[in-house]
């Protein structure tokens, strides 16, 4: 998935944990794992600024699956 800050800066990441309102990621070719909380339905990062998630269709696409109304239909 895609992380992308407020001010705009994006990174890749993958879910570790998700529990409740605490998500727990891990950044692509780092070490560092982030918690993010939902807070009053905005996800909050450990310095309390709001991000939000992208799941691109590539993704979903890699691991043989796509969303439901995507006009993609395999046989």
């Amino acid at each position: 998935m895609i992380v992308r800050s407020a001010n705009g800066k994006k990174r890749a990441a993958v879910i570790l944990a998700l529990t409740g309102g605490l998500m727990r990621v891990a950044l692509k070719d780092t070490d560092d794992v982030l918690e993010y909380k939902l807070v009053k339905q905005t996800w909050i990062s450990e310095d309390w600024e709001p991000v939000t998630f992208e799941f691109p269709l590539g993704v979903f696409e890699a691991i043989g699956i796509m969303p439901s109304g995507s006009g993609s239909h395999r046989s």
